[in-house]
């Protein structure tokens, strides 16, 4: 294989490249929860840019909790209209929508009462979230409904596909989390209790969709025999791709840094490497690999080798989306990364270096939205401050008619 290759899914869609335009948060959404203009101007420069797939930043499927202010929202209350109007100005190549539910990461500011598998400690950055309480086996029920029914309408919106967020610490990867989940029914214990939620999603995504429609599932990289366990399933409920990446807000692993807030170290780039090449060896669904990639030499390597089938590429594309095409074509050789790293003490990096690091990439994901070039410039403290205490502001402004309308859903 390699990066120029179209790349086959079981659905029958072909993807033009094996270049992945991976999924980040934008935080662009108008103040009812609706996609803007702004996404129109964004997706539509991710597609011209060249990927093979561009995967959205995550949409939420319930209004009272969000991943942070300003994620667009797909319920009763959403306009159709704007959603058809997102996915015809990403239609240049196949996107697909990213669907979650942030579980216990959200902050007090966006809900102070936030839901997880199980009661537990809060999140512990800082004292902005709130300790979660479990969810009901009928909240449960309700949730995956959600899901399929939001899968729907973004497919029926023109989207191509849709990919069910089970990773990054949000609500679908914590009931997969024994540390997280420590439910005694039969949503908790074993990996095929723990399961249940996701695959009872995945399995009514799939039934609901078109046989043509692609379904992606976005897994943590964890512990070899329950991943290829876990991808085993998912392949016979028919998903077309896994994508495999990994870290939590405790441990940003997703944006290269350890749980101290220092750069990550390993053999390869992509610090999930190892558990992409367990995984596609194990199982006939071809598998993404997301995080950490900078070299065309690393990439090379990862898909001749069979590590994985396409490689999936965030922060540079969100500096520069043209960089997909020219990377695929050979004209470039690098991924750069140009954001600026958090010095200090190592308690301070740990508690905003990965604020940081997504909210500097954020406001240039914003300003492409804007029409405007990226601000190289921008100095990391700015950006973690945006991230953080900006959004709580927001978060707190809106919460009365966002709750208001989440009552009324």
């Amino acid at each position: 294989m390699n990066l120029s290759e179209p790349l086959a899914l079981p659905c029958g869609a072909v993807l033009p490249n094996r270049l992945v335009r991976a999924a980040m948060t934008e935080s662009i959404a108008d103040r009812h929860g609706d996609a803007s203009h702004r996404h129109e101007r964004l997706y539509r420069a991710a597609a011209a840019g060249g990927p093979g797939l561009v995967i959205t930043g995550n949409v939420m499927v319930d209004r009272a909790h969000l991943e942070r202010a300003r994620n667009v929202v797909v319920d009763s209350w959403t306009d159709d209209r704007a959603l058809r109007r997102w996915a015809e100005a990403a239609s240049a190549v196949p996107t697909i929508v990213q669907l979650s539910h942030p579980g216990r990461q959200t902050t007090r500011f966006v809900n102070p009462h936030p839901v997880g598998p199980s009661s537990g400690p809060a999140v512990a950055l800082g004292g902005a979230y709130a300790r979660p309480r479990a969810l009901s086996v009928l909240e449960i029920a309700e949730l995956q409904e959600r899901f399929v029914e939001v899968a729907r309408r973004v497919v029926d919106a023109g989207f191509a596909g849709v990919e069910v967020h089970a990773a990054h610490g949000y609500l679908l990867s914590s009931f997969l989390d024994p540390e997280t989940n420590r439910r005694t029914d039969p949503h908790g214990g074993s990996l095929t209790n723990r399961a249940r939620f996701l695959l009872g999603i995945v399995a009514g995504v799939r039934r609901a969709l078109p046989d043509s429609a692609i379904v992606a599932v976005k897994l943590d990289a964890r512990d070899d025999d329950e991943l290829v366990e876990l991808g085993g399933w998912l392949d016979d409920e028919g998903v077309d791709l896994l994508e495999v990446s990994g870290g939590n807000y405790e441990k940003p692993a997703m944006v290269g840094l350890d749980a101290s807030g220092s750069d990550l170290a390993g053999e390869h780039e992509s610090p999930f490497w190892n558990s992409a090449a367990v995984l596609s060896k194990e199982v006939d669904v071809p598998v993404v690999l997301t995080g950490g990639f900078r070299s065309r030499a690393e990439v090379d390597e990862a898909l001749a080798s069979g590590v994985c089938a396409a490689v999936g590429v965030g922060r540079p594309l969100a500096v520069r989306p043209d960089l997909a095409g020219r990377f695929v074509r050979g004209e470039v050789d690098t991924l750069d990364r140009p954001a600026p790293r958090l010095g200090g003490p190592a308690p301070v990096r740990a508690l905003l270096g990965a604020a940081v690091g997504a909210g500097w990439h954020r406001i240039q994901l914003a300003r492409t939205s804007r029409g405007r070039g990226p601000a190289l410039r921008l100095p990391a403290l700015l950006a973690g401050i945006d991230y953080s205490v900006g959004d709580w502001v927001r978060s707190l402004v809106e919460r009365p008619a966002r709750m208001r309308r989440a009552r009324r859903f």
